[in-house]
């Protein structure tokens, strides 16, 4: 009888919801976001594009090896980037027949996805590691690949959306890295970042590289509140909005007014 009271009240909340076309349901707060057929092929197809690459190293155990690739580009990774997409495109992020730069590309997995959604933007990638540009290059054939250092990236070009998916975890001076990044971006263009959530992510620094002033680990760890006061003292001038992805990763674009359709 001692919760009747309280039984009562959930039954009246539910029908208020139900009233207005609502349901209330339970969800798993641990639960991990599920990548859909889609994303496994997508995977498989990017696989196929970039095992050729590095098939060599599975004798050799030089890395990357076939093993942790299909390992790496899994239909997780996949969906993260699909998902950072469809996020974009919901943001009204301008992508469609613009310059787009992806830094840290690796083996192509986001221009691939991009060039299938945007087929009419150019698009650019960059790396610090030849064989992740050559996997890039099967991976997005007409994308126009440099190597570079986020420290070296030629302050004279200007592009309209500047990716940079899980990087700024692993740098020394994350703050130098976006206002850096914000200085090719275009006057009414877009720079979209993702890192870890802070409060899942355990993964530890491990060695360091000095000629790129970051670690193979993560040293740098933002929550969803964290993030967002980061981001707004760097550029305060800037239209700021940020948000987690159903996969969990931590979402920001920074653009100018105009940037926004």
């Amino acid at each position: 009888m001692a919760h009747a009271p309280m039984s009562l009240g959930k039954t009246l909340v539910q029908s208020a919801f139900a009233r207005c076309g609502y349901r209330i349901v339970r969800t798993d707060p641990g639960a991990q976001y599920r990548p859909t057929s889609a994303d496994a092929r997508n995977a498989a197809d990017l696989l196929q594009k970039i095992l050729p690459v590095v098939q060599h190293n599975a004798l050799t155990g030089e890395w990357p090896t076939p093993a942790f690739l299909e390992h790496y580009f899994d239909a997780s990774r996949l969906a993260m980037a699909r998902l950072l997409l469809d996020r974009c495109d919901a943001e009204e992020v301008d992508i469609a027949g613009k310059r787009v730069l992806d830094i840290g590309c690796h083996a192509g997995c986001l221009l691939r996805l991009m060039r299938a959604r945007y087929p009419d933007s150019s698009l650019f990638g960059c790396d610090v590691s030849d064989v992740k540009l050559a996997m890039a290059k099967r991976a997005c054939p007409d994308a126009e690949l440099f190597f570079s250092a986020l420290s070296d990236l030629p302050e004279s070009s200007s592009y309209d959306a500047v990716f940079l998916m899980e990087v700024l975890e692993h740098t020394v001076d994350p703050e130098t890295v976006v206002r850096r990044l914000l200085d090719i971006v275009s006057a009414t263009g877009t720079l979209i970042l993702t890192v870890p959530d802070g409060r899942e992510d355990h993964l530890p620094a491990k060695e360091y590289h000095s000629e790129f002033e970051s670690y193979a680990g993560h040293i740098n760890f933002w929550s969803p509140e964290s993030w967002r006061y980061f981001l707004a003292r760097i550029a305060p001038e800037r239209t700021l909005r940020t948000g987690q992805l159903p996969t969990g990763h931590l979402f920001a674009a920074l653009s100018t007014k105009n940037a926004i359709r």
